[in-house]
Order: structure tokens, then sequence, then C-alpha cells
């Protein structure tokens, strides 16, 4: 969960606007999913298992929007991290008596590496900005040139030599 939220707060405050939205996704599913587990008690636990399919099928279907506009490749690797652990969910309405466990390591497995991704993919943006002084976001700032065919390095400004 420090992991979870560390990361977040990374890519909210110096991530791109890929980072922040994916930042923003993933914190909203989290704290639905807490919520979840919190009124699991309450309601029925076929209600609860409802309730975090249509969280993760949330989450899922932002981050496919922003791997369908963004000009970063991490983004198509975090969504279909994230369906991976939303097909997790079709195992539990089609058996209802799947094992706890086994439930927990088809959906919940999945969630780690979406966090640790979100942290490289912020740190790596900071490093291209510091490289090229520019980081183009969405794919309809692209220049025409690297649209193309020309590489990112024949239209950065050169590095300073030293």
């Amino acid at each position: 969960m420090t992991m979870w939220l560390a990361s977040c707060c990374y890519a909210g405050l110096r991530g791109g606007a890929p980072e922040r939205l994916a930042a923003a996704a993933q914190f909203g599913a989290g704290v639905l999913t807490l919520l979840c587990g919190l009124l699991g008690h309450a309601i029925t636990d076929l209600a609860v298992g409802i309730g975090l399919a249509i969280t993760d099928l949330s989450l899922f279907v932002a981050l496919t929007l922003i791997a369908i506009f963004s000009a970063r490749f991490w983004p198509i690797l975090m969504a279909s991290m994230t369906g991976c652990g939303l097909f997790g969910h079709f195992g539990r309405l089609i058996g209802p008596d799947i094992l706890p466990a086994a439930y927990y390591a088809t959906v919940a497995f999945w969630g780690y590496p979406t966090v640790i991704l979100l942290a490289v993919a912020t740190s790596r943006h900071r490093i291209r900005l510091k490289r090229y002084g520019i980081d183009y976001a969405w794919v309809w700032n692209l220049p025409r040139r690297y649209r193309n065919g020309w590489s990112v390095d024949e239209l950065a400004r050169p590095l300073p030599q030293n």
C-alpha cells in the first residue's frame, strides 16, 4: 500500500500528462477497492466481487484510453496487465466456489507490476526531459517529421559537449 501511494504521488507530482492521468486512475481504483473491502462485511461476497470487477474494468478503460492517445509505450503494457487481472474476475463469476488464494493470485498479482511500472515510467519521463528538454505526451503533439520516420535523436537539440 505504501508503494502504491508513493508511486501515485511521485507520478502525480513529477510525471507528464499520461503519468498523472494514470496515477489518478490508479489512485481512484485503489480507493474504491479499499472501500469494497471495508464494505465487504456488510454485503455479500459476490457483491464485493462485482464491485471489484467494475472498479478494475473502469481502470482498464481509463488506461486503454491513455494508451491509445499517448506517445509512450508503457500505457499499453499497463493496460494489458490490468486486463490480465480483469480476466481473473470472470473466473469468480463462472465458478463462485473458487479458492480465495487462487482468486487473489489471478486478480491482485497484476496490481504490483503496474505500480512499479508507473514509477519507472515517471522516472523515464524525467530523464527524457533532462536529456531532450521536451517529452511529447500525446500523439498529436509529435512533430510531423517524427511521424514521417525521423528518429528522436535527429529532432532533439544537440547535447552540450564537455
